[in-house]
Parts: C-alpha cells; structure tokens; sequence
C-alpha cells in the first residue's frame, strides 16, 4: 500500500540518503544544481535539524509502498496575497527511478494537494527545470499550468 508520512528524527539518515539521489538524478543533465552535490552530510543533517525545527513551515514527506521508501517531499508553506491566504511550495517531489511508472507521482502529488488542503493552502506552486521535459509533460497531465515566470538564485 502506498503512503505518506511526515519525517520524524529518525529519518534523518534516509532523508539524506534520499535527497542525494534526487541531487544524482537532477545533476545528470545541465549541472545546475552541481554545488548541492558536494554539501557534506553533517551539512545535510543540519538542514534537516532546521526543517524539523519549523513545522509550521516546512513539511518533509517520506513515500511509501508497504513500508518501503519509494520517494519523498520537501514542502514550504508560504503567504501570497495572490492566493489571499496561504500556499504550498513544492520545493522537491522525488520518485525513485526503479519505482517511477507505476502510478506514485500521481498518488504522492494526491497526497500532497490533500496536504495543502488540510493546511487550508488556497494552491501548489513549484518550477521545474527546462532541461527536465518528463517533469513538465507530468504536472501538465495532471493538471498544473505552467506560468510564464523566471526562477531567480543568489547564494549566500
């Protein structure tokens, strides 16, 4: 049975484990995110300890089939006055290779609009990469729109 759950202390190690396949997988073809990958795994816990410590604000999911994890989700709620309320940012969605095409983006991204509902979210934002054409032809599928806006990074 798949399922979700909100990351507990415990998971700190698989949220790690996690998250650095996404970096793997995400890095394979225009090496945008290329300076995640060489963040130390102290780094990453710290990052994790902070999460954790803003539950109001940040949601990490875990998901899961019969107890196995198959993904997870890294999840901001914010303000927007264009939404006249809160929302959800999407700031990770992420399927394991071997268990994409059997259904689980579709099941985690129902987990998570369910999610934001219960947060009382007026909508989901999220980008997606250019260069990531399986992503975009997903979330349209599914009903999201893209939005003629540009992502915008400066690092500290």
């Amino acid at each position: 049975m798949f399922t979700y759950r909100k990351c507990e202390q415990k998971d700190a190690s698989l949220w790690i484990k996690l998250n650095r396949e996404f970096i793997v997988y995400e890095s394979q073809d225009d090496g945008l995110w290329n300076g995640v990958s060489r963040v130390s795994d102290q780094r990453f816990a710290q990052t994790f300890e902070e999460a954790l410590s803003s539950p109001e604000l940040i949601s990490l999911l875990i998901f899961e089939e019969d107890g196995a994890p198959v993904g997870f989700a890294n999840l901001m709620t914010i303000f927007s006055v264009w939404s006249h309320g809160k929302a959800l940012y999407l700031d990770d969605l992420f399927i394991r290779e071997e268990h994409r095409g059997k259904g689980y983006g579709k099941k985690a991204l129902a987990y998570i609009e369910a999610f934001a509902k219960e947060l009382g979210c007026k909508r989901i934002q999220f980008h997606s990469e250019a260069t990531n054409p399986n992503a975009r032809e997903f979330y349209t599928a599914v009903g999201y729109a893209p939005s003629e806006m540009y992502f915008y990074v400066k690092y500290f």
